[in-house]
């Protein structure tokens, strides 16, 4: 994808602002919010001229409880 410099800048600036308007009440605010993420880094990608799609993107949360053995490690360190 080819876009100048100006409008790559002005769509990340679009998106920014959608995030910090975005109120999360629920999974698919949660989805939005992560897609938003993306956009962003994707955005960030092309300015530095690496191909956006496909540049790493960190992986979402675990959802649920942490395994018991873990929780009790986090105790015990001395």
């Amino acid at each position: 994808m080819s876009l100048s410099r100006r409008c790559a800048e002005t769509l990340i600036d679009l998106v920014e602002i959608k995030l910090s308007c975005l109120e999360i009440t629920d999974r698919e605010d949660m989805r939005e919010k992560e897609l938003l993420m993306r956009c962003v880094q994707e955005l960030n990608a092309e300015l530095r001229g690496e191909n956006g799609a496909m540049s790493a993107f960190a992986a979402p949360k675990r959802r649920g409880r942490r395994p018991k053995h873990l929780q009790y490690q986090e105790l015990h360190v001395v």
